[in-house]
């Protein structure tokens, strides 16, 4: 009997399995799969020297690729020779400071339409009457001051007698304190920022504030010496007084929340001035196609207000009126910044135009530190 069972269960297996494999020979048409995207990659290149954009971006690009599947960004920093390499598979889209490009017409398009940018920055973009690129970041420089140094650290006064006081000879096994250091104007032109923190540096020194050099009050590497170099000095406490930029104001800031750095104040420029500026713009290879159309859309997205919202987030400043960058409580030293970046009669070079100018505006520096009375923001720089 059991035998009988166990026969009947095998046949009703088999009638199973071949049901199963009938049904499956004649099932329907598969369902229709929505075709892949097409991929397609956009390049785009990153030609700075001032430090801090490039995690900004990236974020941006990752952004952009979530909400466009089937287009992969690559991002990558340049040099701008590479930019007139023979050979060279040029960029997409460029980001770029002032001096990068002298004859934009040979390399980007024209941009159209309104920009959202404040127009006293987007005018650093234009070249012969045309816009060629745009603002999307831009820094800022400020003196950073350590109260120890100066009696009155909310407004130090850069003359000799209060320049004289915070500096302070060897004794001992102490070093040398000095009153003030400042890096080379060459990536960054440091030294025209700390003249426009007031009129006691352009015209009131008669022999230059650099006359100082050598005489116990400055360094002797004072507008000498990398940026680096002048950041380690201040928070070495071997210069009372720092001029700097967003990226000191961060790293003194992140030193002092861990117990390591010191109570320290920021004075924003009386003048606003920056050479600081992140422009994009696109290249011709890129016109008339589906690459334009994206990059365009990129570009869009780096100007929009979230965005430049999340600028702050990497220690930049918007290029938008409408985006205030820092909040006061928060960020009181970069929000300090932020307002003196925030006026009207800010200067700033014209991208295309600054390569040919700039040594010439340099020199007017050197001049202004050596030898005193001289007025920076005359001429045709600006």
């Amino acid at each position: 009997m059991r035998d009988k069972r166990i026969a009947w269960i095998a046949v009703a297996l088999a009638a199973a399995l071949v049901w199963q494999r009938d049904a499956l020979l004649h099932a329907g048409p598969k369902p229709d799969i929505a075709p892949r995207p097409q991929r397609r990659v956009l390049r785009v290149w990153v030609c700075e020297s001032w430090v801090g954009s490039t995690a900004w971006l990236e974020k941006q690009c990752a952004i952009f690729e979530r909400g466009h599947p089937g287009v992969n960004l690559r991002v990558r920093r340049a040099q701008p020779f590479e930019l007139t390499e023979e050979g060279a598979v040029l960029p997409d889209l460029l980001l770029f400071a002032p001096g990068v490009l002298a004859d934009p017409a040979a390399l980007l398009i024209p941009l159209h339409g309104e920009l959202p940018v404040r127009a006293e920055l987007a005018a650093s973009g234009r070249w012969r009457e045309r816009q060629w690129g745009v603002p999307v970041a831009m820094g800022g420089y400020a003196l950073l001051v350590n109260p120890e140094g100066y009696p009155d650290p909310e407004r130090p006064a850069l003359d000799r007698q209060s320049l004289a006081a915070a500096a302070r000879p060897a004794q001992g096994k102490q070093p040398a304190r000095y009153a003030l250091q400042c890096a080379a104007g060459d990536a960054l032109t440091h030294p025209a920022a700390l003249l426009a923190q007031g009129g006691a540096l352009g015209g009131g020194w008669p022999q230059g504030i650099a006359a100082l050099r050598g005489g116990g009050t400055l360094p002797d590497d004072f507008a000498l010496c990398t940026p680096d170099k002048a950041y380690a000095d201040f928070i070495g406490r071997r210069a009372m007084a720092l001029l700097g930029t967003q990226r000191d104001i961060r790293k003194c800031s992140a030193l002092g929340e861990t117990g390591k750095g010191f109570d320290f104040r920021v004075v924003a420029a009386q003048q606003a001035f920056t050479d600081q500026l992140l422009l994009a713009g696109i290249l011709r290879g890129a016109e008339g196609g589906p690459s334009e159309a994206l990059c365009a859309e990129l570009l869009r997205q780096l100007m929009g207000t979230e965005a430049q919202q999340a600028l702050a987030e990497h220690g930049l400043f918007p290029v938008r009126g409408d985006v205030p960058g820092y909040d006061a409580e928060a960020a009181p030293w970069l929000h300090a910044v932020a307002q003196s970046l925030a006026a009207e009669d800010i200067r700033v070079p014209n991208a295309f135009e600054w390569t040919g100018r700039r040594s010439g505006f340099l020199a007017r520096v050197d001049m202004a530190l050596t030898q005193g009375g001289v007025d920076l923001w005359i001429g045709e720089v600006w």
